[in-house]
């Protein structure tokens, strides 16, 4: 069991990360007349100054690089990203490279259309056009500014009996939240590789395979508290796991059954681990939530 001080020094195992993103703003209040009987004052019209590809693509790589941090991070919010000590050279390297590389080149490549993108944008808004809201081309490359900070924060021999309480609930919630994130890829995928009462398969995606295995192949790193019953079941789906070839899963019914079999073995053990206690689980890892939409958008 944890002491109160080695729970204090798992915040020496933790670092916090925080990202700073600026961009153009695209959009600005519009003057319009709305088709409509309704209260005009419960409507907001805006328009888009330009339509540019190339700002929806800087949107959409800061958007992707943040997301990509997922995998490296702790399942539970306090207020900034928390990332385990040992992912924080790899996390700082893909933001450095995205800060220092790829995200000039895209605002460069912005900034090379800017103006013919303004000539057009002038001809498509026609009397919503509005010159004082457009930057001088050679303005445009400052509105953009994408920075981050990885900072420690190892409490003091004085203050760890202090932050016992607040310490252990933070490990409870990382637990838990790991366990549950297991648990849903897990569960999922147990379910579709079961026979259903006709003794018909469903099908299965290598996504539901590499969303769980992805998951694992990062989990000891998040497992900062080292929680032992976490570790023993990850281990067992690591071994369950080991040289799975989704499609050989597919093309014989055997193998397919007896995988579920584990599969829902090591559900039951990882839904006695998640203490939800009557509230609702809002800290849902992002990697799990991400898996289960492709899965909708699949299976629909």
């Amino acid at each position: 069991m944890n002491t109160e001080k080695s729970l204090g020094n798992i915040a020496s195992k933790i670092l916090f990360l925080t990202i700073n993103c600026t961009r153009l703003g695209n959009l600005r209040t519009a003057h319009v007349a709305l088709n409509t009987n309704a209260n005009e004052g419960m409507f907001h019209t805006a328009k888009k100054l330009l339509d540019s590809p190339e700002l929806k693509a800087i949107a959409k790589r800061d958007n992707e690089v943040k997301a990509s941090l997922a995998k490296y991070s702790m399942p539970f919010k306090l207020g900034c990203m928390s990332v385990p000590l040992v992912s924080g050279p790899t996390v700082r390297q893909i933001l450095k490279d995205y800060r220092d590389v790829e995200r000039p080149a895209l605002v460069k490549a912005l900034v090379s259309v800017y103006a013919d993108q303004v000539a057009a944008a002038k001809l498509l808004l026609k009397e919503q056009w509005d010159e004082s809201q457009y930057l001088p081309v050679d303005k445009v490359a400052a509105e953009f500014s994408f920075d981050f900070m990885l900072v420690s924060l190892d409490l003091p021999e004085s203050m760890k009996d202090e932050a016992q309480e607040k310490i252990q609930s933070a490990v409870t919630c990382i637990n838990d939240a790991l366990a549950a994130a297991a648990k849903e890829m897990v569960e999922k995928l147990a379910a579709s590789l079961k026979p259903d009462a006709d003794g018909k398969f469903d099908k299965v995606y290598d996504k539901q395979f590499t969303a769980l295995q992805e998951f694992l192949a990062n989990v000891d790193i998040r497992n900062v508290s080292s929680h032992a019953e976490l570790k023993a079941q990850t281990d067992k789906l690591k071994a369950l796991l080991a040289g799975v070839d989704p499609q050989k899963v597919r093309d014989n019914d055997g193998l397919r059954i007896s995988l579920a079999a584990g599969m829902s073995e090591a559900t039951d053990a990882l839904t006695s681990m998640v203490q939800r206690k009557g509230r609702v689980f809002r800290d849902a890892d992002p990697e799990v939530a991400a898996m289960l939409d492709e899965q909708k958008g699949t299976n629909g």
